[in-house]
């Protein structure tokens, strides 16, 4: 079980970094102009919430099935 925890941390941390990228993104759309760059930007946005939350599934259903690790509340 703890491959699939640590992917799965992975995950979230490449979903935030993907969403952080993707605001930079929709920043300097604006900020230039370019709506190819902006919409870049919001896409990258969204597809970082959906990695990150999918991170986050998989993490909180590995701790689940883990009876040896101590749960902590959130």
């Amino acid at each position: 079980m703890g491959t699939f925890r640590k992917r799965s941390a992975e995950q979230e941390l490449k979903g935030t970094g993907q969403k952080i990228k993707g605001v930079g993104q929709e920043i300097a759309g604006r900020l230039t102009d370019n709506d190819d760059l902006r919409a870049r930007g919001e896409a990258n946005q969204v597809g970082g919430h959906i990695r990150s939350r999918v991170g986050e599934a998989g993490r909180k259903i590995s701790e689940a099935l883990d009876p040896e690790k101590p749960r902590r509340r959130r």
